[in-house]
């Protein structure tokens, strides 16, 4: 009996993410923008619900821990990861991009489904903010009544707008108007 249970318990952790890759879009955003190169700051979870779900989001029965148990780290680890793929990554640059996310959400509602992720972006330059803007992203899918699928799928969802979010931002005019090689 403590076997069938213990199975139970443990089919519903997902596997940990893996480490961010950079992406065609955030590369490609980044090049556009002809940003100069940065290096990331501090990123953290804002109070109240984005604080809650900063280490792990739990989807019906199923849980997904953050990597590194944090997905505001997840997050900035994202953005290093675009800035590397784009040659733009400078630990040493004046050029400092940091965030606060400010809200988080996933489920697996039926029969639709929604994840969302938003963040306070800073990015300064020799110490003077140049950019401060929150930006979002959201999901919206068909969800399906077993569990099995729809959990993993959720999760996926969900960390997929990470990336998404990291080319949102080099996309932004404003942004590449701050980060603009000076």
């Amino acid at each position: 009996m403590a076997g069938a249970a213990a199975l139970i318990l443990t089919a519903c952790a997902e596997p940990a993410l893996p480490p961010p890759q950079a992406s065609l879009d955030g590369i490609q955003a980044l090049r556009a923008a002809d940003a100069a190169p940065m290096r990331i700051g501090a990123f953290s979870p804002a109070p109240g619900p984005p604080t809650m779900m900063d280490k792990s989001i739990i989807v019906r029965a199923g849980t997904q821990a953050a990597p590194e148990g944090s997905f505001a780290a997840y997050l900035a680890d994202t953005l290093a990861a675009e800035l590397k793929g784009a040659g733009r990554l400078d630990p040493n640059s004046s050029l400092v991009l940091s965030g606060v996310i400010t809200d988080t959400h996933a489920d697996a509602a039926m029969p639709t489904a929604r994840a969302r992720l938003a963040a306070r972006f800073t990015l300064t330059r020799s110490g003077q903010t140049v950019f401060d803007k929150t930006l979002n992203v959201e999901a919206e899918w068909n969800s399906d009544f077993v569990g099995a699928v729809a959990i993993p799928d959720a999760f996926n969802q969900y960390s997929g707008l990470f990336p998404r979010l990291a080319t949102k931002l080099f996309a932004d005019p404003q942004f590449k108007a701050a980060a603009r090689r000076s």
